[in-house]
């Protein structure tokens, strides 16, 4: 999913719960907070040799474990945080978002976004992980050098 599209079901699903889901289907709860939305740059090689260029934002979330206190997430929350950083940084609206997690029982992982679940209620941010590919053998278009 790309950066503006997330912005977008935030902006539609406005008053909304907002709720994170690992793939293991823990539910991410308790002191929960975003500390940090970075934009990347990528300049890359692959294994046969082609330079790619691309975007990536990541927005990095962190539970404090040592706290009792339950975080309220809304969706207007999390885009207040979004129109902050915006002031400061320009997206990249095609960018890929990734969320970064992790605590003390899972491991920190950068998250692909599944997909989104939309209720009347709540919004539910189902997180992946992305296999590792090989960028040559998905090229069908002949263009790429392949790298075996």
């Amino acid at each position: 999913m790309n950066t503006q599209t997330f912005i977008n079901t935030l902006v539609s699903n406005n008053s909304k719960e907002l709720s994170f889901i690992l793939p293991d289907d823990t539910r991410l709860s308790g002191d929960l907070h975003i500390t940090e939305v970075q934009n990347h740059k990528v300049d890359s090689v692959d294994c046969g040799g082609n330079a790619h260029q691309y975007d990536e934002t990541v927005v990095q979330l962190s539970i404090n474990e040592s706290s009792n206190n339950i975080a309220e997430w809304r969706t207007e929350k999390a885009l207040k945080i979004f129109e902050i950083v915006g002031k400061k940084i320009e997206y990249k609206d095609d960018a890929e978002l990734f969320i970064e997690f992790g605590d003390s029982s899972h491991p920190t992982i950068r998250y692909s976004v599944g997909r989104i679940v939309e209720t009347s209620q709540d919004v539910t941010v189902m997180l992946t992980v992305k296999p590792t590919v090989c960028k040559p053998s998905l090229d069908t278009t002949g263009e790429l050098a392949a790298c075996c």
